[in-house]
């Protein structure tokens, strides 16, 4: 189910976070690959939600301004993991600023995901039919599996 896959993908991204945040690593070109994998892992979600659910949920036009809103904050912070990622591959950069910037990011993926976990969640469970959920679920399986993940 969707559901389960928005979760998880939630729960992955904390562990991203401790497991990055706890690192004896000093620098991004030491978490250059757990960096990228986060990446990937996110832009799969993003566009789970881009392509899969934000378009289902829109089927009902009263939510119109909360999906902007979603979608508006996915799409920054997709840009925002990307961007550290690339910084992380880029071993020129000695340290810059890492820590900082993961904290903000770290903030933001919070407040992304609680947007969802409120918003979304909520909206699937209450407002769409089995068929609708049904339709959602196999568009994000699609596209996760057309990326990798």
């Amino acid at each position: 189910m969707i559901l389960d896959t928005m979760l998880t993908d939630h729960q992955a991204g904390r562990d991203f976070f401790a497991l990055a945040g706890n690192s004896v690593f000093e620098g991004y070109a030491e978490r250059s690959g757990l960096f990228s994998r986060f990446a990937d892992l996110w832009t799969a979600h993003a566009d789970m939600m881009d392509e899969a659910v934000f378009p289902v949920l829109a089927e009902d036009a009263h939510r119109s301004e909360a999906l902007a809103r979603l979608r508006d904050g996915q799409r920054r912070l997709r840009g925002a993991i990307a961007d550290l990622a690339r910084r992380a591959a880029d071993e020129t950069v000695a340290n810059d600023h890492w820590f900082a910037d993961f904290h903000r990011l770290k903030q933001e993926y919070e407040q992304q995901t609680e947007l969802e976990q409120t918003l979304v969640v909520r909206m699937i469970q209450e407002d769409l039919s089995p068929d609708q959920i049904a339709r959602m679920t196999h568009a994000g399986d699609r596209i996760r599996t057309g990326r990798g993940i």
